[in-house]
């Protein structure tokens, strides 16, 4: 017998029920088709709810406490920390709410370094248009 719901064959000829989805043999076999239909909609909504959450699921204090204190590991946290925030903003499987905050401290570290070189080279501008010479200035220190 073939199934109508979900197409198999079943070799039992004397079934009443298909042996692979469970739908009656001697049943309507379109509103059959119809709850199965449902039925797998209903599980692919609620797998992807599941998904859904767990991306939102709220980020733990440790996590938090951890993520940060990576700067300061010594030698190697200069390097581990900008690393570690261009991982947590672009990969898929990290947290919306850690993503963004990663997002966001990247922004700030890009912004400091900027008004920090166009601090330094305006400032080392304007003391060469005075007339600052470098040999004076370290005179009064000997």
């Amino acid at each position: 017998m073939i199934c109508n719901v979900c197409g198999r064959n079943t070799d039992n000829a004397h079934a009443n029920f298909c042996e692979y989805c469970g739908a009656s043999f001697r049943q309507d076999t379109e509103q059959l088709q119809y709850e199965h239909t449902a039925t797998l909609n209903a599980d692919a909504t609620m797998i992807h709810k599941e998904n859904i959450n767990a991306a939102e699921k709220p980020i733990s204090f440790w996590n938090w406490l951890v993520s940060m204190l990576l700067l300061y590991i010594p030698v190697v946290g200069i390097f581990i920390y900008p690393i570690m925030l261009f991982v947590w903003a672009f990969s898929s499987s990290t947290p919306k709410s850690k993503q963004n905050w990663a997002r966001a401290t990247l922004l700030v570290i890009v912004i400091t370094i900027f008004l920090f070189v166009y601090i330094v080279t305006s400032t080392y501008s304007q003391m060469l248009s005075n007339g600052f010479n470098i040999n004076d200035y370290m005179q009064q220190f000997y």
